[in-house]
């Protein structure tokens, strides 16, 4: 920690110390200059001068200084002491010192060198293995680095445009692997045993609705099957893709007596992927918890670590190291923009404060009618698309079919893409401060993406539950929708949605981020100027594939193989991007602070994911199954073949796990929980009250250190600068002594008077 993070007046001020110098050219953007300023780090070693008595434990090397001498003394008095405690207090020390390796390796060889006897037997080949065996796990740790997934280009992107563009793709790796956990779940418990197991004995009920299900489903050729595939419609109906594919009862195991529930297996894998994801997510989160909490001083020492700490090291190009110097001086900037703004804040009137809130007021009125707009057209549109499903098609041509049956998914894209411009405009009228600007916007972009997604569920649930008299007779599914497989048909809604999202973020990086870059390299007028070339939005990129991974947690249960869709995507867009990046993009001025550990992007992946276990748990515990297609089709909820493996168990455990899911046991397992949650946010209370107590503890021993070097200072006869301060003080005491103040008014006119006073001074000319 930085000398800075004490008060000013426990620093210590003695010329013996180091001093560190920045050049205000450094905070100034110089347009001559083709590479940044270096912040130079200038140590004063020369202020006292070297003799030998006032020579310490560093010789020549640091000139002396009583912080050296209270180390000196540490080690003098460890210096007979042979325990592995005081070595490795020596060593601590050691390493502490300020000063060169040279140096270092003197004063260990001076303090250090003890005698030292050889361990034998059984201790020293313990010693030698744990010797060989950090050796040899460090070289296999470099091994396994050769194998890490894009690390080289990782790399290459970290160094040129430094860690907060970076977190975007450990992000989208991270994703990456999400997904692969997923597709490898859903491919070797559902769709491999579908496909490999014998279903020529298995019996199939319901056989009136597979059979008008089937009949639903059109066998054409020619251009209709490359239709067929974009909408997931006919042909692709019947693939391990969708729902409908999968049969109802168990499968048998070819050579052996047992068999495989597929019905059981399928709900098991839903929610264990579930349950993974949130692990994973969890685990992520609280790790970057932990970096949050590590940070939380720049809240307090802002100015020292930006000058002192905030250069990123790992840059190695010119040109992005003269941005990262632009950016740290605008970072800066805005630091004191904020402090402004604070201050402007605090002095508004009442006048002010109140046509404020009323702007606001209006500005989140107008937010909420925008968000209702694009949830009607939403709506109006997905209802059209249902329309166009059933027996009265909206139109018998096949390439505006498809077009119609993509409308849904062409709607939210753009919505998704024209909507947040228009709340990046609308925030400015509101006066807030630039990182809660940025988290307002953020968060009603979600807000957007999540309630279109919502809009999108939520306009399909008249069209799978109605009224009874409005049910078929024999299948029971609506007759005003004519969805004879509902899990299938919301399957190829988001499979659509999938595909538009994954050809919107193709689009955008071929037909607008790489003319853009084109125009402003080659024409410098016009429009192209002004827009010259991108910049990398973090928030923006991050919040595009979190919008992918929530199509793909709940398509993945109505299409079993859309994760590996959705895997394909993420590998596609890390080098899409990275192409991006590295030709067409150039780093932001304005860079986003909580992009460099992802922990506010991993929270709004955990709201996202929290939401989107919404609709599938209700449809697996309340919506009536289909029963033409799926392997629920026997069952009045998917939720039963769950509860009816539980009661073929033997009767304790049935019991136990009845115990487990009623309410005699959730309410005191709640109850029990949060006394446990209330325990420990008193401990974290009680850890917060520590730290601050500790805090002004450093204070106060900073306030002594400095105290009790002044007096040492005053003290040392060793030390002429000291000695001489000394007697100075003394002789200014004497003086001050003799000076004693006149008896009478009359006494201060001893000289002649005021008059005569003036005219001795030597800056007052005589007359």
């Amino acid at each position: 920690m930085c000398n800075c993070m004490l008060p000013l007046h426990t620093r210590s001020k003695t010329p013996t110390e180091a001093q560190l110098y920045v050049s205000n050219s450094e905070l100034q953007r110089d347009n001559s200059q083709t590479r940044p300023s270096t912040v130079s780090l200038k140590m004063n070693r020369s202020a006292r001068p070297n003799s030998s008595s006032s020579k310490s434990l560093y010789g020549n090397t640091l000139a002396g200084g009583h912080l050296d001498a209270a180390a000196e003394l540490e080690l003098q008095k460890l210096q007979a002491d042979t325990s592995i405690e005081a070595r490795s207090l020596r060593a601590k020390i050691v390493k502490g010192l300020p000063t060169t390796i040279e140096t270092k390796r003197e004063i260990r060889r001076k303090y250090g060198a003890t005698t030292v006897v050889a361990s034998t037997g059984f201790k020293a080949w313990r010693f030698e293995m744990a010797r060989k065996g950090k050796r040899t796990k460090q070289k296999l740790s470099d091994f396994l680095l050769w194998f890490e997934v894009w690390r080289s280009s990782i790399k290459e992107v970290e160094g040129k445009f430094g860690t907060a563009v970076v977190s975007y793709f450990v992000f989208l790796k991270w994703m990456m692997f999400l997904n692969i956990y997923i597709f490898l779940l859903m491919f070797l418990f559902v769709v491999i045993p579908q496909v490999a197991l014998n279903t020529s004995s298995n019996k199939v009920d319901n056989a009136t609705c597979v059979v008008s299900y089937e009949n639903t489903i059109s066998n054409v050729t020619g251009i209709q099957l490359l239709l067929d595939f974009f909408e997931g419609t006919g042909w692709m109906e019947k693939t391990a893709l969708f729902y409908g594919f999968y049969v109802p009862s168990t499968l048998a195991i070819t050579f052996t007596a047992h068999t495989y529930n597929l019905p059981l297996a399928y709900i098991l894998v839903s929610i264990s992927y579930f349950v993974l994801s949130l692990l994973l997510m969890v685990r992520y989160t609280g790790r970057g918890f932990k970096e949050n909490l590590a940070n939380q001083e720049d809240r307090y020492y802002k100015y020292c670590n930006k000058v002192f700490g905030s250069w990123d090291c790992s840059l190695n190009d010119t040109n992005n190291a003269y941005l990262k110097h632009s950016s740290i001086h605008y970072d800066l900037t805005s630091v004191l923009e904020e402090e402004r703004l604070i201050l402007k804040r605090q002095s508004r009137t009442i006048g002010k404060k109140i046509g404020l809130v009323i702007v606001r007021f209006i500005v989140n009125f107008f937010v909420l009618v925008i968000l209702g707009g694009a949830g009607y057209l939403i709506y109006f549109t997905s209802e059209l698309a249902v329309l166009n499903e059933n027996e009265s098609a909206v139109t018998s041509n096949s390439f505006a079919s498809l077009l119609i049956s993509y409308l849904p998914s062409i709607v939210i894209t753009l919505l998704n893409a024209i909507i947040p411009m228009i709340f990046n405009v609308l925030v400015r009228f509101e006066e807030y401060s630039p990182q809660f600007e940025i988290n307002l916007t953020l968060s009603r972009t979600v807000l957007l993406r999540l309630a279109s997604l919502a809009v999108l569920i939520a306009s399909y649930y008249p069209q799978i539950i109605c009224e009874d008299n409005e049910k078929d007779d024999t299948c029971s599914f609506c007759s005003s929708s004519g969805l004879r497989c509902w899990e299938t048909y919301i399957g190829q809604q988001f499979y659509k949605l999938c595909i538009t999202d994954f050809v919107a973020v193709v689009g955008v990086v071929v037909f607008w981020e790489f003319p853009r870059k084109l125009a402003a390299k080659y024409f410098h007028f016009g429009l192209a100027k002004a827009l010259g070339q991108m910049e990398f939005e973090i928030p923006k990129n991050v919040l595009a594939i979190v919008y992918s991974q929530a199509i793909c947690w709940v398509g993945s249960f109505y299409s079993p193989l859309l994760p590996s869709i959705c895997l394909l995507k993420c590998i596609i867009f890390f080098y899409l991007k990275k192409w991006s990046l590295l030709y067409n993009m150039i780093p932001s001025n304005r860079p986003y602070r909580a992009s460099r550990s992802g922990n506010f992007f991993m929270v709004i992946l955990l709201i996202t994911f929290m939401l989107c276990v919404i609709p599938v748990g209700y449809s697996m515990v309340k919506v009536l199954p289909s029963r033409g297609c799926g392997p629920f089709r026997d069952l009045d909820s998917m939720w039963d073949s769950l509860v009816n493996t539980v009661d073929g168990w033997p009767l304790v455990v049935r019991k136990v796990t009845q115990f487990i899911g009623s309410v005699a046991f959730i309410v005191p397992f709640t109850i029990v929980l949060c006394l446990i949650l209330y325990y420990y946010h008193a401990i974290a209370s009680a850890h917060r009250e520590m730290i601050v107590l500790l805090k002004d503890q450093l204070i106060m021993e900073g306030r002594d250190k400095h105290f009790l070097l002044m007096r040492l200072n005053k003290l040392d006869p060793g030390i002429k600068g000291g000695h001489r301060k000394a007697q100075q003080e003394k002789q200014d005491k004497i003086a001050a002594r003799h000076r004693t103040p006149p008896k009478s008014p009359s006494g201060a006119w001893e000289k002649g008077g005021p008059d005569n006073e003036l005219s001795s001074h030597p800056n007052i000319p005589n007359a």
